[in-house]
């Protein structure tokens, strides 16, 4: 007799043989046992996860004769028929070959007959996001109003890709990649059925490997029997399945820790000497680095479970680093993969990739414990944030620290401290029939300050093109500027303008200064320089040209004289 694959030899024949789905297999035996089975149904999951298995279960305990609790006998004549694939009830369609609309409408025409022996007619449509557009058309009414004999079961693997006019017509069942400890223990058991030796930390190994399938479980379990060991540990699963022994990449991790350039390029060299490929190497030193990670999370973490009596070893490692760094070499790895998978010469690429990633991250201070590039980076970001917010607050802070603010009798806050404008003393601005006077210098200890009232705020265009007192604040004039420019939504403009420093204000011309070229250059945009100057002519009350300087520029000279009392 041929062999048989162990995938295939112990595909689920019940729904308690369905590893890891009970909440789906439940759910199918109570509508059978209620007799309420929907006409269409959507299973989908990631691969080796029991789709099609429980489809074929379902579709044998519905026509079952001799069944009971929505179990399939597995023993009667129609079972017995479907588990051959010889039942003419049961039309398993691969969608990935019969995709067209030509195949579709051949299945529109067969579903009006009649089950041959069973209840029910059951078509099982693999991979059904395959099919066309078209096909998908073809299908849409057929699904949604089958003949009352007919069953329709949809498997896939990326639902995504599936219309929403054919999701809606279906029940969906989302089958969940199956635990290390699932896949461990039935491979235990399979293991022990077939009498084979299977040790726990190879089984652990298996796990671990297929990602949550067992059909991938049980493959590479098949692949090692291949070979005809005759006990199954973990070195001999990782050497037959072309891994890296776990020792090698402990120690291998200890050098790139400890960025001993000498001794990462001997071992890499070493180990593909041995014929893993240099990605191989890569996807290892990952996983571990993960592996790190978690370990410093939660050291029981089920994912760990493949280290076994190594765990201490990994917790040891663990706490060796900073999570930090970790990161950062995890990020410079799974860099380093991609681009060695796509390198005509992937070991140089391997190379350079340990050894940047090998490299530590300079101390943030001296005496103290490197951190990672990603907190540095975050830091430097944050301070210079601040240094921002110190200089457009700086003159606002100056004033309210050199006098106290008091309360007149309508109840408005009122301060009567000098207003600071770009250390120097510049004069009053005058405005029509305004009285022009001056505002005194703040800083020199040697002169003396004059007091200067502020300006009311605008809440209107029309109140705003009065002057409301007999002098005015460079402060106050600048401020009422800004929120002109925030009222007509010129978010980036008012940020921008904000930065900058009211240099000189008189005879219809103001002049700002800017620290930054990229500020000067957003607020002398033809727009931007538009509104700012509508803005300047509303609040003092006669059209205002406005000029933009650099705070270097040796043109603002001219203004400081005309500023000089």
């Amino acid at each position: 007799m041929a062999y048989v694959a162990l995938y295939r030899k112990w595909r689920p024949k019940t729904f308690e043989d369905v590893v890891g789905q009970r909440q789906i297999t439940e759910t199918l035996q109570k509508a059978i046992i209620m007799d309420k089975v929907a006409h269409a149904y959507l299973f989908s999951g990631p691969r080796g996860t029991g789709k099609t298995s429980t489809a074929k279960i379902f579709a044998r305990a519905v026509n079952c004769e001799q069944g009971t609790k929505g179990h399939p006998c597995n023993t009667c004549e129609i079972c017995r028929h479907i588990m051959r694939g010889e039942s003419l009830d049961v039309v398993e369609i691969d969608a990935a070959s019969n995709r067209s609309i030509e195949d579709i409408r051949t299945l529109r025409e067969t579903v009006k007959f009649m089950p041959a022996e069973g209840k029910k007619k059951i078509y099982i449509i693999d991979e059904v996001h395959m099919l066309t557009i078209e096909a998908f058309n073809a299908l849409l009414k057929t699904l949604e109003e089958p003949p009352a004999h007919v069953i329709f079961i949809l498997a896939t693997t990326e639902p995504e890709r599936i219309p929403i006019t054919i999701l809606s017509r279906c029940q969906r069942y989302e089958f969940r990649r199956l635990t290390s400890d699932d896949i461990a223990a039935r491979l235990l058991y399979v293991a022990a059925q077939e009498h084979l030796s299977l040790a726990a930390d190879a089984a652990r190994v298996l796990a671990v490997k297929a990602e949550g399938g067992m059909r991938d479980a049980l493959s590479m379990l098949d692949q090692c029997v291949g070979t005809g060991a005759t006990v199954l540990d973990a070195d001999t699963v990782r050497n037959i399945l072309g891994l890296i022994g776990m020792e090698w990449v402990f120690s291998f991790c200890r050098v790139l820790m400890d960025n001993d350039g000498r001794e990462i390029i001997r071992k890499i060299d070493e180990i593909i000497h041995l014929g893993k490929e240099p990605t191989i190497l890569l996807t290892a030193c990952i996983e571990h680095l993960r592996a790190l990670v978690l370990c410093r999370a939660d050291a029981n973490a089920a994912v760990l479970s493949s280290y076994g009596d190594m765990a201490p070893l990994l917790q040891e490692q663990a706490k060796r680093i900073q999570s930090g760094r970790l990161f950062d070499m995890l990020q410079i790895l799974q860099e380093t993969l991609w681009q060695a998978k796509t390198s005509p010469m992937p070991r140089i690429v391997v190379e350079m990739g340990m050894l940047r990633a090998a490299q530590p991250v300079p101390a943030a201070k001296s005496g103290t414990e490197p951190v990672s590039w990603g907190q540095r980076l975050q830091a430097l970001e944050e301070e210079v944030h601040r240094l921002r917010r110190q200089q457009v607050a700086g003159s606002e802070n100056n004033v309210a620290a050199l006098s106290p603010a008091t309360e007149n009798q309508e109840g408005v806050v009122e301060s009567s401290a000098p207003v600071r404008v770009a250390n120097t003393t510049v004069p009053l601005p005058s405005f029509g029939d305004t009285d022009s006077g001056t505002v005194a210098e703040v800083i020199p200890e040697n002169k003396k300050t004059e007091e200067i009232p502020v300006l009311p705020e605008a809440d209107t265009e029309e109140a705003a093109t009065v002057p409301a007192a007999d002098t005015f604040s460079y402060t106050d004039v600048f401020k009422q500027v800004e929120t002109i420019l925030k009222k007509e939504k010129m978010a980036a403009v008012s940020r921008c303008f904000a930065c900058g420093t009211l240099f000189y204000l008189a005879e219809g011309q103001a002049v700002m200064t800017y620290n930054s070229p990229f500020h000067m250059e957003i607020v002398n945009g033809e727009k931007a320089g538009k509104c700012i100057e509508k803005a300047f002519s509303q609040v003092t009350g006669q059209v205002c040209r406005v000029q933009n300087f650099l705070a270097a520029d040796p043109m603002l000279g001219e203004f400081e004289k005309k500023n000089s009392p």
